[in-house]
């Protein structure tokens, strides 16, 4: 068969499937979303599926707070993480009609010039508390604008206290006459700890004075139930080395079972906390608490002077664990196994930056969040020295007070505050090269500015930020050139946002996140969010995608640190 004729059987199919692609004329304005699947996640489901749950009276939203935090030689540092998203899950469902964002994991964690507070021990990531507020309140404006009326503020760390008072207090007085309400329920963690010391007392016979207030017998049997695969049970032997991390002993008496019934306390002492507040009995922010008070966690004092800076040489070798799990994310590592990552020169760290927007009747809300977190575990692994730092979910999505029903923004100059954060602490713990990738058109701008001020900074400190622009930029072009070849897609077809390209990419990483019953051209409705049509996505094009995102990052990261000679005449 001739070129010339293969050229016109393709101009032929180009043509059909650009009339295919376009939303029909008659497509209706909205559609109701079909049946949601059994979760409570708010990026585990459709923005019309969180539509359609808030017209029924689901006006209830939890903003999980937890952190990336040393927890001791035995616990990764996302310990936090793994509890709440276990606890906030079964108080949403107790609570009924209530529904969960993801959990916020940066928060206050100390200070990084110098290093203080959990930031002396490597893996450890901080926001100052001022940057904290901010990212609570405006995510709270978001829930408020797809409308959520109350809002529940709940924290798994004693240095979020404070932060998630002064958010709920700023959001009170902004919302005053409106009928939506924030609260800090508290008691999850200031009197479910009281009860928890009792707890132990009774079953193991644990003195208060030897439970301790960090990485203790409770914080590793609470993880023991959640995540076992994070727990470290060969380093479960005390507090067996000064400034190991860990506060209290007799953490080999940790359990499963004592876990749940410790998880248990909490659920119990934060529902009944917000049924007096939602009934009036209580109001929705309790006083301040007193300095000094409120359990593990909560006072993070500065180290002694002339202790060291990131604590990079206190554990015995003999102690050092010689194994770390098989993982690139700094929260499934402990805070050793960071410390002996960096040493063996793993000095290069990605941020990946995700997002929680409106994805089509068929994709969920969470689609960057999932996506960008497989593609920097590629390019960790690929690279060879480098780690992966939490993703960042709350990201630019425009006004906040605008937002779709699900989506939360987080628009800059606080975006931008929340990235230089990460690279501050990073940087703090021996980290050289800091690697932003972000997976929207929105988080683009931030980045370069970031980087830019940071480089500037820096520029005589043996560290430097690299805004891989390219990953999603020249990554997207690629993407484009080659379904254009390969099967004939043009941008009409493949369109600009939750088509063809975000789909397959889903359908590749996470396929419990698309609704294929939802799937079709210009997603349906005409309040659908989406462009070109996704009924021809399909995981292995998602696959290449993902593909040409991390090469193009990777290629300009290689070109921005080794920049091309001058050529000699």
């Amino acid at each position: 068969m001739t070129l010339r004729v293969l050229t016109l059987i393709g101009a032929s199919l180009l043509a059909a499937t650009t009339v295919s692609a376009q939303r029909p004329a008659d497509a209706p304005a909205t559609a109701p979303s079909g049946t949601p699947p059994d979760t409570v996640m708010i990026e585990e489901l459709t923005w019309a599926e969180v539509r359609d749950l808030v017209k029924a009276g689901w006006t209830n939203v939890i903003v999980g707070t937890a952190g990336t935090e040393q927890k001791g030689p035995h616990m990764a540092d996302g310990e936090h993480k793994f509890v709440m998203t276990y606890t906030a899950d079964r108080i949403a469902r107790a609570m009924g009609r209530t529904l969960v964002t993801p959990v916020v994991t940066y928060v206050p964690e100390g200070g990084w010039d110098p290093p203080t507070g959990h930031m002396t021990k490597p893996g450890t990531i901080t926001l100052p508390e001022d940057r904290f507020v901010e990212l609570l309140v405006h995510a709270g404006r978001s829930l408020k604008a797809g409308g959520f009326t109350n809002v529940f503020f709940v924290g798994e760390s004693g240095g979020n206290r404070t932060g998630m008072r002064l958010a709920a207090e700023k959001l009170n007085a902004l919302w005053q006459g409106s009928g939506a309400k924030a609260y800090w329920v508290d008691d999850y963690y200031t009197k479910a700890h009281r009860e928890q010391e009792a707890l132990a007392a009774k079953i193991l016979g644990v003195p208060g004075n030897e439970v301790g207030n960090h990485a203790n017998i409770l914080d590793t049997s609470e993880l023991l139930f959640v995540a076992p695969q994070h727990v470290r049970t060969d380093r479960l032997v005390g507090n067996d080395y000064e400034n190991n991390g860990v506060s209290g002993v007799n953490q080999s008496k940790a359990s499963p079972e004592i876990g749940r019934q410790l998880l248990q306390i909490k659920i119990d002492n934060a529902l009944a906390q917000v049924k007096r507040m939602t009934s009036g009995g209580e109001p929705p922010v309790p006083p301040a608490p007193q300095p000094g008070g409120g359990g593990r966690g909560g006072a993070r004092p500065a180290p002694p002077a002339g202790a060291a800076r990131p604590t990079m040489e206190t554990a015995p070798a003999s102690r050092t664990p010689t194994r770390a799990p098989d993982t690139v994310f700094v929260d499934e590592l402990t805070w050793e196994e960071t410390r002996d990552a960096l040493k063996a020169g793993k000095t290069t760290a990605i941020v990946p930056i995700g997002g929680t927007e409106k994805n089509g009747y068929h994709m969920v809300l969470g689609k960057h969040n999932y996506v960008v977190a497989h593609a920097a575990n590629l390019m960790a692994r690929r690279l060879g020295n480098a780690l992966v730092a939490p993703v960042i979910q709350y990201v630019p999505e425009g006004d906040p007070d605008r937002q779709n029903p699900g989506a939360i923004s987080l628009p800059s100059p606080a975006y931008d505050q929340l990235l230089d954060a990460a690279a501050r602490s990073l940087k703090a713990h021996g980290f050289t090269d800091i690697l932003f990738i972000g997976d929207s058109g929105g988080n683009q701008a931030g980045m370069t500015a970031v980087a830019k001020a940071l480089n500037e900074e820096w520029k005589d400190a043996g560290a430097k930020v690299y805004a891989l622009t390219d990953y999603y930029e020249v990554g997207r072009d690629h993407y484009r050139a080659w379904m254009l070849a390969a099967f004939g897609y043009d941008d009409t077809i493949v369109g600009s946002h939750a088509g063809i390209s975000d789909t397959s990419q889903m359908l590749h990483v996470h396929p419990a996140g698309i609704r294929k019953d939802r799937i079709t051209p210009w997603g349906g409705p005409k309040d659908s969010g989406v462009t070109g049509d996704p009924t021809r996505a399909s995981a292995e094009i998602g696959r290449m995608g993902i593909e040409f995102k991390v090469n193009a990052g990777m290629s300009q990261y290689r070109l921005l640190k080794n920049p091309p000679q001058p050529r000699r005449r």
